[in-house]
Formats: C-alpha cells, structure tokens, sequence
C-alpha cells in the first residue's frame, strides 16, 4: 500500500457541492482517497497514516490558470530585455540600450513588454531603435503581443517594405512618407517571428522549470497554454519533458492556427496530438485562434466604429469562410476550439463559425472558449447559450487602471463601452455560460490567481481605493468570492475537460492543493491578493513550501 498521509486541523474548501467543507482529507499517492471530518478522514486512512496538522489554515483546490502563455512569458523573462516595467518611452528605450550596452556582442536583440499608450496611435518609431544599435535586429513584441516594434535592420531582414500587403495584419506607416514607421501588428508580426533566433529544447526546458517554480509560488498546479505552436522547441520541451517524466504540473495546450498556413497543418494537428498524449502531464487538444486583435491597437473588431476614428471598426483576422472551415474541420475531428475574441464583431464571428460546425457535423459543439470576452452585445447571450461557450476571462483586467482606461479606453470605445467591459454576472446568470480564469501572462505579471479572485470581487485596481466608486469598473458584473475561487479552480477544470481528475478536493481526483496563511473568506475582499501562500501540492507532491523558502 503507499503511504498515506491526512492533512487535518483545515478550513477545507473543497468546491465540492456535495461536500463544501471539510476538516480534513487523506492523500495516497497521487490522488485525495478521503474529505470529511477528523474521525470520517482517520477511519478510511488507518492507523498507520501519517498525520499534518493545518493549524487552522484554509485549504483550496489547486489553482488552475485557463489561458496562460506559460513558456512563452517565462522565456521572456528570463532571455529577452524586459519592458513590462517600463512607464514611458523613454524607460523603454533606456531598458533596451542599457540592455545592449550589457551584452556587447549580442547579433539580435530581443524584448517585450512595451505599452501602447506610451505612444501616439500609430505606435513607437524603428527610427529610434536605429539609434541605439542600426546594425543588429531589434524586435520588441508589445505587452499585450498583438503589436511588434523593430528597427530598419530587422524590417530589412524580414522582407518587409511599404508595398508589403498581409492579410489580418496592420503595417503602420508614417503620415507624411508613406514609409514603414516601425509598428507592426496582428498578422503583421509573422515575418518578424520567422526571424527571431530559436532557443534549444535544453534552453527552452529552464524556461518550463521557472514556469514550474513561478507556479508553485502562486497556487498553481495546472496552465493552459493557448499558443503551442507547432515545429518549436517551446513545444518539444513540454512534449519531451512529459514523456521523461520531468514535469511536477498539469499542462494543457492549444495549437496555434492562422489563416495563411491553416490549410498546410491540418494533418499535422492530429498527429501532433497523438504524439503530446504520450506522457502524463501534457496534452494538446485544442486549436487557437485570434478572430481579432485588441483595442489598445486598434484591432479588436467592433459592431459600432471606434469612437475616435468614426469610420473605423477594427480588423478581423479570419474571413468568415476561412473560419468556418477551420472550425467544422476542428470539431469533426474532436478538436476543441478556443477562440481569441475582444470585440463584440469578432464574437458574432466566433458564434457563426460555431453554428455553421453544428449543423454541418450534426453535432453539438465541443465545450468552445471564448477568450477574453471584452465587449459583449446582449443581443448575442441566446447564441452563446445555445453554443454553450465557456467563457475564460481575465479578471486582473476588470479595473480602471488610469492611464489605460482613460487613456485610451475611453477615447478608442466611447464612455459607454468603455464603463461595460467584460460583462462576467450577466455571461453567467443570463446567457447561462461556465466562466474560468486566466492572466494572459506575460500580458499579466504575476499571474497570481488570488490577485484574480480579489480584481473579479471588487471590479478594482489593485493599488486603488475599491471604497471609491469612481475606481469600480462595471460594479453590477462582480462576482462572489466564492464564485471567483470556482472561476480558477472547478470550472476552468471543466475549460480543458479535466473536471474529472482536477478543480475540487473530492475522493478520487489528484490532490492537487494549496493552503493559504489566512482565511480567504474573512480578510477585505481588497487584500485577498497579499494572502500568502504557505504550500502548493500537485498529485500529491509538494511543489512550494514557504518555509523551505
């Protein structure tokens, strides 16, 4: 028999209806065997269990982050020049020559991180990367990565010029010239990705092992990774970890389709997926898909046109037809479909593409997610029902931050769009739709999910006064606590079909769990982001503990 250990002395919530609350539970091996009372848990353990005193403390499931570009993110982190702190332009360009200036024989240099609103709408300029280093490649992919800024000698290398058309993709241009200004978003981007250097698998594998150690810190034991790309080592190390039994975490994944080479990877997806079941911990059955881009571009596609250039709606990625062949295919071959969608167009895109795969497979769809889910038409609730689209929102957006929400939010979507983003209650309570929880790291950073579940009660920023209504973003679409804590926890299990095995503490599943310092339930919903995490667990092995910390 392996050996048995209780955790007893909890405030367990286990997000288990049958069950909310328990005292305690017993871990064998990978997997919760028991949860109920001290004597319930002592009798089904034995007496030869061994026995961990909580203190006290609250237990949760194992959190859970439904759409999280894991390696990616941690990649930048670690390799490439950091603009995520930067405040300004200057601050950005101060990273990128310091940067530089610190690795003298560099021959390209990358980064990431850097902010639209530092910049005027057609974003930052190549000429002042040229002046920092005119020999090399610079390639910097913005915070939000829907935009990259290069200098001439990466434009050169890409092949891009003024005449250069790419379908879903925005090539700014100087207003005066006509030439190439430097910015170049959505689809745009694909040929300054070509070019980037590839890291080995053995590079990319440090990547995954701060991926695992940032995790543990924050409560994590299972990701979604919506941007697996095939014929990358990002993706070989996560296949080949599994498969050597290297990874302490669950990974799922999505493979990456864009319309300019959907046609050529079908075959590919399948086989791909066959090869990432082989191990354990990693799987891939999803396919991603950006319908459009973002407002802080100017590409998230909208019904009505942006309120500071009138006859403007945004810019779709796919054509629908595309669209729709994509998603039949995926479906009829069991794909899972998870779709990129801020704009309430780019929505009406993603449910036509969702009933044209219905009725041509006679099938129900296949649990399709919506991501981001920024702008909402209400005219649309019913079809989302009817499509049972589970929603995996980003709750760390759900707030004023002041310089991007008046800074651009208001001028690009007009005050009324802009005060009713991400319409969390009514997906929920009026179109019926499951909602999870994701960062969007390294768009977020930390991706700490207990900063998630306090921005999706108060609506708020972090580091303003959530007493004050004028910092309340759309007050009336807040959720509890506790339905935050399923958002990360059940119901993005349910995301990746892994409800299963995962997203409760229930006999049966893995024991993937975290305690927590202090009674989430108790503390001003304002602070539930400082509670510190005491330990994380996954499959019944700890993977954080803040004492050996």
């Amino acid at each position: 028999m392996d050996k048995r250990v209780i955790y007893g002395n909890g405030r367990v919530y286990t997000v288990d209806e049958r069950c909310p609350w328990a005292q305690a539970f017993c871990v064998e091996d990978t997997k919760f065997i028991a949860v109920g009372t001290e004597e319930e848990v002592a009798e089904k353990a034995g007496a030869d269990a061994e026995y961990i005193d909580l203190q006290g403390k609250t237990v949760l499931p194992g959190f859970i982050d439904s759409h999280i570009h894991a390696v990616q993110g941690c990649a930048e982190v670690l390799f490439k020049v950091d603009l995520a702190r930067a405040q300004s332009k200057e601050d950005c360009l101060n990273a990128v020559r310091d940067f530089y200036e610190a690795h003298p024989d560099i021959d390209f240099l990358e980064g990431a991180g850097w902010i639209n609103t530092y910049f005027d709408d057609h974003g930052p300029r190549k000429e002042w990367l040229d002046e920092i280093a005119a020999d090399i490649p610079i390639v910097l992919d913005s915070g939000d990565h829907h935009s990259i800024w290069a200098n001439s000698a990466a434009i050169r290398l890409a092949g891009v010029t003024k005449d250069t058309v790419i379908e879903g993709g925005v090539l700014e241009k100087d207003a005066d010239t006509g030439e190439l200004s430097g910015t170049f978003r959505e689809c745009a981007q694909e040929p300054f990705h070509a070019i980037k250097p590839v890291y080995s698998v053995d590079k990319v594998k440090k990547a995954v092992r701060y991926l695992e150690e940032m995790m543990g810190q924050l409560g994590l034991t299972m990701v979604h990774d919506p941007m697996v790309e095939l014929y990358t080592n990002y993706y070989e190390a996560y296949k080949v970890m599994d498969q050597a039994g290297e990874l302490k975490v669950k990974i799922r994944g999505s493979f990456m389709a864009r319309p300019e080479a959907v046609d050529s990877m079908l075959e590919d997806y399948q086989t791909e997926r066959t090869a990432a079941g082989a191990g354990t911990r990693f799987a891939a059955n999803s396919i991603k898909v950006l319908v459009d881009g973002v407002v802080e571009g100017a590409t998230a596609f909208l019904k009505k046109p942006y309120a500071h250039r009138p006859d403007y709606y945004g810019e779709p990625v796919w054509s629908q037809a595309a669209l729709n062949k994509l998603c039949s295919w995926a479906e009829h071959h069991g794909f899972q479909m998870h779709f990129h969608v801020i704009g309430d167009a780019a929505v009406d895109q993603m449910l036509t593409a969702l009933e044209c795969s219905a009725a041509e497979n006679g099938q129900p769809n296949i649990r399709p997610i919506g991501a981001h889910m920024q702008i909402v038409d209400k005219d649309d609730y019913q079809r989302l029902r009817e499509r049972q689209v589970v929603v995996s929102a980003n709750p760390y957006w759900f707030a004023k931050e002041k310089g991007y929400f008046y800074g651009l939010e208001v001028p690009f979507l007009g005050e009324e769009r802009a005060e009713n983003e991400y319409p969390m209650r009514s997906l929920a309570e009026e179109a019926g739709l499951v909602l999870s929880s994701g960062s969007d790291f390294p768009v977020t950073q930390p991706p700490a999910p207990l900063l998630g579940i306090q921005m999706g009660v108060t609506r708020c920023d972090f580091r303003d006064d959530a007493d004050d209504p004028s910092n309340v973003l759309n007050a009336k679409e807040a959720l509890t606590v506790e339905e935050m804590i399923r958002t990360f926890t059940l119901d993005a299990a349910y995301a990746d079909f892994a409800e299963d095995i995962t997203g409760s503490i229930t006999p049966g599943k893995f024991a993937d769990f975290v305690v927590l310092d202090k009674n989430i339930f108790e503390v001003p919903a304002d602070t539930i982001g400082q509670i510190p995490i005491l330990m994380t667990v996954s499959e019944g092995n700890v993977i954080y503990d803040a004492q050996a910390h």
